[in-house]
């Protein structure tokens, strides 16, 4: 090798000794993205490693979803609000050792402390580079969490770390859409087992994924089935403090005298495809009518509907408009004065979409008495005549001509019967005027249903939960998986095979390695990261430097014994790490295949 090659790949060696490539405050993009290399390193010598370690993985870290609303005026969801307050409850109330999520970076750290994170929760996420196998050892429990119901990615993920009795959790939200039903057949192919979960947050929401398997199962052959199990577990809520003050606090603001009771709606506000309040409005007239005193507010975010001005209209119509607040878009502190305010919590839901009712639990929680549909996951929660009342919900006969399909038709059709869902008006009023002119009965059925929450839906209770059911899990991967063999229930689609023939060809394990001038033109001034992408925190910037090194030095060698030399080395990688890193060096002219001008390619033709 010629002097100045010499020198060049001794200055890189410096450059990136022991000590690491540059520093964590370095900057990709203009100062967009902190490069994370020392905090990944750093946050790993904080996992104890003298004990068998139980370990969660986090497939998606998510931020509030009611700051978001503030920041940009976005929907907030339901299935939004669990997934944040699920990572919250984790990290506050979950007993394993560590909690492995990708994407976290010092950016996103922040992010979630703004969000409302505590520091010290904070402490406990691991970052996982996407890719990169998780650093456990052979004896340690892992458990691959995802909020949602797409047990399928986190399959796909198990086999790509090769970790089959890692157990799969998920959970359902939402289940009133053909694909969720497409979606589970999907998941017989995933290479599922019965080690796996999928969280059921009311027994009505069980029983349809029930029909879902069971009509899938159908068309299936008898020895392919959906194998994960079923776990009814509800979603969780914190029990707050309930300001004392807020009472006084919400009549000055809503000018409601004392002894006038106050009634909250809360939740999203859309007719179709959340639920009619109308009914709701005609409950009040009558109770109004009977010469009764009651203010009704109707909370909730209203940025994709525009609901507000026809409620308002409604209410008008209906004689009511007096004793209605509508209240859209409320922010977090507005919530909390509106439940710890409130005398009544009212809900008549008539739509299919509705699978728990966790703005229920909320307003139990704040020792609310709650006056809502016999419906799905509400029945759960309320228990008629002890923590508040279950009013009457009909379908229309129409009901057994509809069919769930993915089509606008279809979605109109449940639209429709939503809209043509009854709740018994008459004993809305009713049970509203019973709790109205009984105060002791509300506090009876209010202090009932704090305790109810607090004994079977507080965060608390329910991680605990989860993690009973993550250890009956485990139990029976390990029974399982005792051969560590891959499911041969899988659908294994290779890119190669599918796609392989879109290049012109493919790379030989056996092409040579040769060091180009611009590569050795970067080894003189090492600090340069143009060809670096936003997969780089996986093989972090090191790695570039160390193979391009190692080419310099060793001018010829083949692209495996490249590979099996990082495997092998100081800091070994994976072999997907390994290949991705040297190949992003071929893109950039770093490294070349040619010698005298010859390429070493294997065609696509020839495959």
């Amino acid at each position: 090798m010629a002097a100045h090659d010499r020198t060049a790949t001794k200055g890189c060696r410096q450059a990136f000794g022991v000590h690491g490539i540059v520093d964590a405050t370095t900057f990709l993009n203009g100062g967009s993205r902190r490069l994370q290399t020392c905090p990944f390193v750093l946050e790993l010598s904080q996992i104890p490693g003298n004990h068998s370690m139980k370990a969660l993985y986090i497939n998606q870290l998510s931020g509030n979803p009611e700051r978001l609303q503030r920041g940009n005026n976005q929907t907030i969801m339901g299935a939004k609000i669990f997934e944040w307050s699920l990572l919250c409850a984790l990290l506050e109330y979950g007993t394993y050792d560590t909690y492995f999520a990708p994407g976290v970076t010092d950016q996103k750290k922040d992010e979630l402390v703004a969000d409302g994170l505590e520091a010290h929760s904070i402490r406990r996420l691991v970052p996982i580079p996407l890719g990169s196998p998780l650093p456990v050892k052979d004896s340690d429990q892992v458990v691959l969490a995802i909020a949602g119901r797409e047990l399928n990615i986190l399959a796909t993920l198990r086999q790509k770390l090769q970790r089959y009795e890692a157990p799969i959790c998920g959970f359902i939200h939402s289940i009133s859409y053909a694909r969720i039903a497409v979606a589970l057949l999907q998941q017989c192919f995933a290479g599922l087992t019965e080690s796996d979960l999928l969280f059921c947050s009311s027994r009505a929401g069980m029983k349809t994924i029930d029909v879902y398997i069971e009509e899938i199962s159908r068309l299936l052959p008898p020895e392919l089935h959906y194998p994960a199990r079923r776990a009814l577990v509800p979603l969780g809520v914190e029990v707050p403090t309930v300001d004392q003050k807020a009472s006084r606090t919400l009549r000055q603001r809503l000018n409601v005298e004392q002894g006038c009771s106050i009634a909250l709606y809360f939740g999203r506000l859309s007719q179709t495809s959340k639920c009619d309040l109308g009914p709701l409005f005609v409950a009040l007239s009558q109770l109004l009518g009977r010469g009764n005193s009651l203010h009704m507010v109707v909370a909730g975010d209203d940025t994709q509907t525009k609901e507000a001005p026809r409620l308002q209209m409604l209410a008008s119509e209906l004689g009511c408009y007096k004793n209605v607040t509508i209240w859209p878009n409320p922010s977090a502190a507005d919530k909390h004065l509106l439940y710890s305010g409130a005398d009544i919590f009212v809900s008549p839901s008539d739509n299919i979409q509705e699978t728990y009712g966790l703005t229920v639990a909320e307003a139990m929680a704040y020792g609310l008495p709650a006056v809502v549909s016999d419906w799905d996951g509400y029945r759960d929660l309320v228990k008629d005549g002890e923590n508040g009342f279950l009013i009457p919900s009909i379908f229309p006969p129409s009901i057994e001509t509809l069919r769930l399909c993915d089509s606008t038709t279809s979605m109109l059709e449940e639209d429709a019967l939503a809209q043509s869902t009854a709740i018994d008006v008459a004993i809305l009023s009713d049970r509203l005027e019973k709790l109205t002119l009984d105060q002791t009965l509300r506090r009876q059925m209010g202090h009932a249903a704090k305790q109810y929450v607090e004994e079977h839906c507080s965060w608390r209770v329910v991680v605990k939960r989860y993690e009973e059911l993550w250890e009956e899990s485990l139990q029976i991967a390990r029974a399982v998986n005792s051969d560590h063999k891959a499911s041969n229930k899988l659908l294994d689609l290779s890119l190669e095979k599918s796609f392989g023939h879109y290049a012109t060809a493919k790379r030989s394990h056996e092409c040579k390695c040769f060091i180009t001038a611009e590569g050795r033109e970067w080894l003189r001034r090492p600090a340069r990261f143009y060809f670096l992408c936003q997969l780089s925190a996986i093989p972090y910037p090191r790695k570039f430097a160390d193979m391009l090194c190692e080419i310099s030095d060793r001018p010829g060698l083949s692209v495996a014994k490249m590979v099996e030399s990082f495997l092998n080395g100081s800091a070994p990688c994976s072999v997907a790490e390994a290949h991705w890193t040297l190949a992003r060096l071929f893109k950039y002219g770093l490294v070349t295949d040619k010698q005298d001008g010859l390429a070493v390619l294997t065609s696509s033709a020839s495959k």
